[in-house]
């Protein structure tokens, strides 16, 4: 079931190839998903919480309430309806991945269906004479400064991956786990074979252009870096300082902060939209789905800000905590299993989320790409073990006031 939801999801043959075109697949995996656990004995379990599917249900509950307690649009109810559906489909995959090896099968399966977009991807940059893609789309947008120079535009896929923001996600997801390929554990075969990978996906990254995906990825650099060595504080800073340079030597499109479009400068002004947002009703904030309409022009480009701005400061919270509770997950199941290999697996996971979540700071990813790895971390907690004490709650109020913080500080500097 997970292979058929990826295809759904990521190729989405539903929407360009024939016979398939215009079938509402939702409709018909998530049944027969149902179906399969309530035949395997599991369906019951959907309803056994932990900790980290209590988070997700707080935040559903309080998206609903900010909803009550302010005005509703024509995307409220659609909102509502796709964060519990999103949440069945967390649960059907946390319980699907049934130990180690199936989630191992999981990851490889996701990086073979990705890799074929990656390869349209740069087929659709570099090798369409008339601009088209695999699935009839056209190239996205770009600098005019770029297309001046003899450039085109970035490439973009479908569906929820139709900018090339979002488009870049799906290369940052499977990025960590073919860089993990590289451990010592692995083979010299596996190695090289991962290195054969990586570089196609390192491109197909590049074509899209993102300023954010170029900054997932060199995150995801940096903390696979730091899985492999025991780095200490100064040569951390060294690193940060060369990564650093490295994105100064990027082209302008990728690292300025002003441009012809003012694309930046409006990310800015939507960033501090939602601070007045929080600001003005730091309990509910303005109502899910409300954030364009309060701006008049666009949403965050930011999951954090649009859910701050939308939900107020304890939808933020429980945002948060789900995230937080997730890496939880996983460090534990690092500590608690000897095999290497696994070990590195899990390793690839976390990367996995902490790059997402560094491309969310730059384009709104509130999609079920988040919580379909959220779920592969909560499959680690069969026993439902995992637990969200007093120090996990202060933990979590710290990252919440500190974004806020941090956001007004860079706000008020950018201006």
């Amino acid at each position: 079931m997970i292979l058929l939801y990826l295809i759904s999801l990521f190729i989405a043959p539903q929407l360009w190839i024939e016979p398939f075109v215009g079938l509402r697949v939702d409709l018909f995996i998530y049944p027969l998903w149902m179906l399969v656990l309530l035949t395997n004995g599991k369906f019951n379990d959907i309803f056994r919480l932990n900790k980290q599917d209590l988070m997700f249900l707080f935040f559903i509950g309080w998206v609903i309430l900010s909803s009550v307690f302010n005005t509703e649009n024509a995307s409220t109810t659609t909102i509502i309806f796709e964060y519990v559906k999103w949440f069945f489909l967390y649960r059907m995959v946390s319980l699907t991945i049934e130990g180690d090896e199936a989630f191992i099968k999981t990851v490889h399966k996701m990086i073979f269906i990705i890799f074929i977009i990656a390869i349209e991807a740069i087929q659709h940059k570099y090798f369409s004479p008339d601009g088209i893609g695999w699935a009839g789309q056209t190239l996205g947008w770009v600098d005019q400064s770029v297309i001046d120079a003899g450039g085109t535009g970035r490439t973009r896929w479908i569906n929820i991956f139709d900018g090339p923001g979002v488009f870049v996600v799906m290369f940052t997801l499977i990025l960590p786990f073919l860089l993990q390929f590289q451990d010592k554990v692995f083979s010299l075969k596996i190695r090289f074979f991962s290195l054969f990978l990586i570089i196609p996906v390192l491109l197909a990254i590049w074509t899209t252009g993102s300023r954010g995906g170029f900054l997932a990825t060199l995150a995801i650099f940096a903390l696979y870096g730091l899985t492999r060595m025991n780095i200490s504080t100064t040569r951390a800073i060294k690193i940060g300082a060369l990564l650093s340079m490295v994105y100064m030597l990027a082209p302008s499109y990728l690292t300025s902060t002003h441009d012809a479009e003012n694309s930046a400068q409006h990310r800015v002004d939507m960033w501090m939209e939602g601070i007045e947002m929080v600001q003005q009703n730091p309990l509910f904030g303005i109502g899910s789905g409300n954030f364009a309409e309060y701006t008049g022009l666009l949403i965050a480009h930011n999951s954090a800000i649009e859910i701050m701005g939308e939900t107020g400061f304890p939808g933020l919270f429980f945002w948060v905590a789900n995230l937080y509770l997730a890496f939880k997950t996983i460090f534990i199941a690092i500590k608690n299993t000897s095999n290497n290999r696994v070990k590195s697996y899990y390793k690839g996971l976390a990367i996995c989320i902490a790059g997402y979540i560094v491309n969310s700071m730059f384009v709104t990813l509130e999609y079920e790409t988040l919580y379909f790895i959220l779920a592969m971390a909560r499959s680690f907690d069969k026993d439902n073990e995992l637990e969200f004490t007093q120090t996990d709650v202060k933990r979590v109020l710290f990252i919440v006031i500190g974004f806020f913080i941090a956001l007004r500080i860079f706000v008020k500097l950018y201006y």
